[in-house]
């Protein structure tokens, strides 16, 4: 389990009514997210039972003189997601003692919130099971923040964008994981733009340091490549390392001697779908050592950029 949605959040008078449906479908659209990647979401069976305008639960707002009118199609799509998410209730999972929450930036004194306390609890006992609260936008704090529960204070991350959603998974890597197969989980959710040849993660392993003292430059290099990559090449290549620069990575091409260079090219080079694929671009964690190399081939056609090699140095 990775998320819960907080029920607290939904409060629709917190926003103008023309407005509502728009964040309605931004929850959804961290749904489709999670579920496209095989990430599990949960709820509670109080959600639909809580008062998100004013007196109404969410579904008063079907009605045909609701102040907030949910098209059909919005309507089937709570539906149908829903319908594949299950109840933290029914799942096998301790309980929390309290359901009064405090959130350390927010302006109230504390709430009963069922679904963030549960979360609490379930990052409490083991970080490496740390559950993101998924928020409905404009109803609460976002990012990562301090929630205390009897006492017990530690940090939680609140999801209210898609930005939050792969901040969520990039911290999960840089502060729980302790493998490259434990980085492969989560790669795809922490760096949709990219794509990865399989079992490229276990070089990590060959490169100068251990893992635990690389992950944070290796996760903020992957970052920059799945956020700006496409820009960075979408003029002329040779302008993409001062673009990737102005990000704070040193990324660049292999010179012409290398190649020119058969041991070079063939160390370089990955069979994908059939298809060689040589990959002469790489950034570097280090001046002279720690490599992630990369193709941007397929970006001009609407493809994603593809990490290939993940090393302490090959041949120049």
């Amino acid at each position: 389990m990775r998320f819960v949605i907080d029920e607290t959040s939904w409060r629709f008078d917190a926003l103008a009514p023309d407005l509502c449906v728009d964040a309605l479908e931004t929850v959804l659209d961290r749904l489709d997210d999670a579920q496209a990647e095989g990430v599990l979401v949960c709820y509670s069976e109080d959600l639909f039972h809580t008062n998100v305008f004013h007196d109404k639960c969410f579904y008063d707002l079907y009605s045909d003189d609701s102040p907030i009118q949910i098209p059909m199609e919005v309507r089937e799509r709570v539906g149908v997601l829903f319908n594949r998410l299950e109840k933290w209730q029914d799942l096998q999972y301790e309980w929390p003692e309290s359901f009064f929450v405090t959130v350390e930036s927010s302006t109230d004194d504390g709430k009963d919130a069922p679904s963030i306390a549960w979360a609490h609890k379930q990052t409490q006992d083991d970080t490496a099971n740390a559950i993101g609260c998924l928020i409905f936008p404009g109803g609460g704090e976002t990012g990562i923040c301090n929630v205390a529960v009897q006492g017990v204070t530690i940090p939680l991350w609140f999801v209210g964008d898609h930005r939050q959603y792969v901040e969520f998974f990039r911290w999960l890597i840089t502060c729980t994981t302790h493998s490259p197969a434990q980085l492969e989980e989560f790669s795809s959710s922490a760096f949709p733009s990219l794509d990865f040849v399989p079992g490229v993660f276990t070089g990590m392993k060959k490169m100068s340091k251990p893992y635990g003292e690389l992950i944070g430059k290796v996760v903020s290099h992957l970052g920059v490549l799945s956020d700006y990559g496409e820009n960075c090449f979408a003029g002329l290549w040779a302008d993409a390392p001062a673009k990737f620069g102005a990000h704070g990575v040193d990324v660049s091409d292999e010179n012409g001697k290398t190649k020119a260079n058969s041991v070079a090219k063939k160390e370089r080079t990955i069979t994908v779908d059939g298809n060689e694929v040589v990959f002469w671009w790489h950034s570097k964690l280090e001046r002279d050592r720690d490599r992630i190399h990369f193709s941007p081939d397929k970006l001009s056609a609407g493809g994603q950029l593809l990490v290939g090699i993940i090393c302490r140095h090959l041949t120049n």
